[in-house]
């Protein structure tokens, strides 16, 4: 499934339905880690979490600065196409954020569960972990993921 997503999406590169300054910034980074069960999770559980919660922050941020260079330097561009453009790499950084968004809230909840319960033992993920739980992917996500 992996391959047939690669190939589709050097096929919408080549054929210029996603910006070519956008292949530079790459796909929008995913949390690659759950958010576990604050009620249930032991202190190391969360501590992990929170690192990784740094790291994929520190992912989303350094996308969204390739994003606001690559927007800037469509400002240099006239036309319909260069709004379009801007309007695009708008969407692709509000996504991206607003799945961050999504993520620290979900651990924030289950940071305050872990203190009003103690935590414990061997937590599962968080309902909120769930990738129903975050905003549904961009159409260049989708074509690129």
């Amino acid at each position: 499934m992996t391959r047939i997503s690669t190939i589709a999406a050097g096929i919408l590169l080549c054929a210029g339905a996603v910006p070519a300054a956008y292949a530079g910034c790459g796909p929008a980074p995913q949390p690659s880690f759950a958010i576990p069960d604050g009620a249930h999770a032991s202190r190391e559980e969360m501590s992990a979490a929170k690192d990784n919660l740094s790291e994929y922050s520190a992912k989303v941020a350094a996308y969204a600065s390739c994003l606001d260079a690559v927007q800037a330097g469509t400002g240099r561009a006239t036309g319909a196409d260069a709004g379009r453009l801007r309007s695009e790499y708008l969407d692709l950084g509000s996504t991206a954020l607003l799945r961050l968004a999504s993520v620290v809230s979900c651990f924030s909840q289950q940071v305050r569960a872990f203190h009003a319960t103690g935590g414990g033992r061997e937590a599962g993920p968080a309902q909120c972990s769930s990738p129903q739980a975050r905003p549904a992917p961009t159409r260049f996500e989708k074509a690129t993921s």
